[in-house]
């Protein structure tokens, strides 16, 4: 109390709110001690320092190589979050996203790919809670299409936003699986719509992006490539 400066009130609902988050727990004898929930966001602040380590150098050089912005997120709670972000060094636009900025998840690349590897009970839960929000006429927005959507993704291995988040934007998305075939991450190419021109270009920074996503792998010990 003395060292925080505060008063008994006001430490008291600290503390309160803290044991009732779980981030603390109150023993027999009435002392406090580390709770769960401390320990969960521990390991996780130190999964996205992994992520964002492992993927630092091959985002950069997809970014350069496609001249696009490339980004890596997770799924945090019921939320799509950037984790990571480069924007390519010779490009005179920026892409508005930002680390630590949670996106839709219905309606971005990012978001498509990771809720296509997630549990359909996460799914519903977004949608519950978020709902399919329209963006732009290219939005999905009815929960039956929109799993056919997810479908489609896990069928091709990537996602696609065709300006369904913000009109004249284009998106290609991957997942990360780790050595389990569990979802980790996902990784993707921002750009304008005139940056995919046609099917090849498409094609070619998809073999770009899955190259980029096993080299991240690889650094991560989920994948040996020969």
């Amino acid at each position: 109390q003395k060292i925080l400066s505060y008063n008994k009130s006001t430490l008291f609902r600290i503390l309160y709110t803290l044991e009732k988050n779980q981030y603390l727990l109150k023993d027999k004898h009435g002392r406090y001690e580390l709770g769960l929930d401390i320990f969960i966001l521990g390991n996780q602040i130190s999964r996205i320092g992994k992520l964002k380590k492992a993927s630092e150098v091959y985002l950069k050089e997809l970014a350069e190589e496609t001249n696009l912005a490339s980004h890596i997120g997770i799924i945090e709670g019921l939320q799509v979050l950037i984790i990571d972000k480069h924007d390519p060094s010779n490009s005179s636009i920026k892409m508005v996203s930002r680390v630590g900025k949670a996106v839709p998840a219905h309606c971005t690349g990012q978001g498509k790919a990771l809720l296509a590897y997630s549990s359909q009970k996460i799914v519903k839960k977004i949608i519950k809670n978020y709902g399919l929000q329209r963006f732009t006429p290219s939005t999905i927005t009815r929960a039956d299409d929109f799993f056919a959507e997810l479908e489609k993704i896990r069928e091709r291995g990537y996602a696609i936003d065709n300006s369904e988040h913000e009109k004249h934007i284009h998106c290609i998305a991957l997942p990360i699986l780790n050595e389990f075939n569990e979802l980790e991450a996902a990784i993707s190419i921002t750009g304008l719509v005139m940056d995919f021109p046609n099917e090849e270009t498409v094609s070619k920074n998809i073999r770009l992006l899955q190259k980029t996503r096993d080299k991240i792998r690889k650094n991560m010990n989920y994948l040996k490539i020969h």
